[in-house]
């Protein structure tokens, strides 16, 4: 009798080939069963690799979808802030104003810091999350104005929303123009506090572009001195170290 399956000659009674392993039961060659285990072979590897490609794909894809949602996500965003300030501009040599930034970022971590603002209302980068934002105290004009400080705030929510590493204008965002509009104070009624405050955190800011604190205060001193005859202002600003 011959193999049904690869049509090696076998003897009689056998059970399985000699040639290519298969069981043979005494299944005849003229029954028509006859198939080559190699093509079942390549078949089944054609198809586990198919499946990969497919597989592979896939998850490639998906992979590229989640890099790119977490770099979007933790792409900076520049905040833009609309400072109303009479006689302040930091071009012409003024403090920066000083914003108090609480919240937590997209990864659960807390943000309570201050960052500057320039009359251009640059100087805040943000990446996803949720944040509260509020002056922190009073800038100095040039002029050595001192102003009230504004007691509203702002819920500042970045999220999938926004493009990455998108410009957002906070006056642009309902109810959030109002947040940083500074009233002068007139210079008679100035305090020593206020005055010494405001320097401080002047201070604070070491930008490129950091303002000249010492005779921004003095200007502060000089402005009161020349509209209040109430000896209160101080005699120089040696009070304030200057790092």
């Amino acid at each position: 009798m011959n193999c049904p399956y690869c049509g090696t000659g076998l003897r009689d009674g056998v059970r399985y080939c000699t040639a290519c392993g298969v069981a043979v039961n005494g299944v005849s060659a003229d029954s028509g069963l006859r198939v080559k285990p190699r093509n079942h072979v390549a078949a089944i590897l054609i198809c586990m690799l198919i499946i990969g490609i497919i597989g592979g794909s896939c998850l490639g894809l998906y992979l590229r979808q989640v890099l790119s949602h977490f770099i979007s996500a933790h792409s900076e965003h520049a905040i833009v802030l609309n400072v109303a300030a009479a006689g302040w501009d930091t071009d012409s040599g003024a403090s920066r104003v000083p914003i108090h930034i609480t919240g937590k970022t997209i990864d659960g971590i807390t943000v309570d810091r201050i960052e500057f603002v320039a009359s251009d209302g640059s100087g805040i980068n943000l990446i996803q999350g949720v944040y509260t934002l509020e002056a922190a105290g009073s800038p100095i004009a040039a002029d050595g104005t001192i102003y009230q400080i504004p007691c509203t705030s702002a819920t500042l929510v970045l999220d999938d929303a926004f493009a990455m590493s998108e410009t957002i204008n906070l006056a642009e965002l309902a109810e959030q123009d109002s947040i940083l509009t500074f009233c002068p104070i007139d210079a008679g009624d100035m305090t020593n506090d206020e005055i010494y405050d405001a320097a401080l955190l002047a201070m604070t800011y070491k930008g490129h572009d950091a303002p000249n604190v010492a005779t921004l205060c003095q200007a502060a001193i000089n402005r009161r001195a020349a509209a209040s005859t109430s000896g209160n202002a101080f005699e120089s600003c040696g009070e304030i170290r200057i790092n």
